[in-house]
């Protein structure tokens, strides 16, 4: 009875320590480097805690360091883009002939450089974002039809079936953001196979807000990396079907700022169904 008192104690301080340590590593593998773990014990837990906190503010750093370099690099490019694309197109109404035709192969180019430095600038500013992201509570439906109304053209088909009252706690431009960046890419690949429907449900103090679409959907395999950053799917997803591979990933950042997630599932017997959780108002 007395090492049973003596020992239970010990043991379990000991395996609270572990899993402590255990959920802190699995959400810093998940990019959550502001997770920190107690380490006032004078053991070896104690050294491999402040070890973990040490690795996670580095990590911060490096990855926050990262992303800003990142920013700064499309910002700086952002300008002599433009004297270039405006240099080609006043060569090619001075040209004629062959060299026409030249010129207009080189700002087509420039154009798309264009296209990618402004979608990492808007990657890095999601990324850069996050982390001052001040959530508000705000009407859903509202932030649904700007998004739409900024992104649905005359010949795209879409049924937003959510009510009005329904109120969520996010950042209102960063959810926005996502909202748009999920309808441009339904339009692109699915717009044309029927409509495109979003709807949100509550579900025990969340909001489950799905944009579905009649589309191919997309290979099992594939549907855990869509959201990484340059990802494409190599048979029909390429820069000269659109895309440069960071409009999910922006959307992810974008999400997680708001402190909700977001997965994509295949829906049947034909089309992608992606589903955003957010914290109900």
């Amino acid at each position: 009875i007395f090492s049973a008192l003596f020992w239970v104690p010990v043991v379990r301080g000991i395996t609270r320590s572990i899993a402590q340590m255990t959920r802190a590593t699995q959400q810093i593998a998940e990019g959550h480097f502001d997770i920190r773990v107690e380490a006032h014990r004078g053991d070896e837990l104690g050294t491999l805690s402040q070890a973990i906190n040490s690795m996670a503010q580095q990590l911060d750093g490096f990855v926050t360091g990262q992303k800003r370099f990142l920013s700064d690099i499309a910002h700086e490019l952002c300008s002599p883009l433009a004297r270039l694309r405006v240099a080609l197109g006043i060569l090619e109404e001075r040209v004629s002939g062959s060299q026409k035709s030249d010129v207009s192969r080189a700002s087509e180019q420039a154009d798309e450089i264009a296209t990618l430095v402004n979608e990492l600038l808007s990657f890095s500013k999601a990324s850069l974002g996050a982390s001052h992201a001040k959530l508000q509570q705000v009407p859903l439906r509202a932030l649904v039809d700007l998004a739409v109304r900024r992104e649905v053209s005359d010949g795209a088909q879409v049924e937003v079936k959510i009510v009005r009252d329904l109120r969520v706690d996010v950042e209102p431009e960063l959810l926005t953001r996502a909202l748009a960046n999920l309808l441009r890419n339904a339009i692109r690949y699915a717009g044309n196979a029927g409509p495109i429907l979003i709807t949100a449900e509550p579900r025990d103090g969340q909001v489950a807000l799905t944009v579905s679409d009649c589309g191919p959907g997309i290979p099992e395999a594939e549907l855990q990396r869509i959201f990484d950053p340059f990802y494409r799917l190599d048979a029909s997803r390429d820069r000269e079907t659109g895309g440069v591979g960071l409009g999910l990933a922006i959307v992810k950042t974008c999400v997680e700022a708001c402190q909700g997630t977001v997965i994509a599932a295949n829906r049947q017997p034909t089309g992608l169904q992606v589903t955003i959780t957010l914290r109900v108002a």
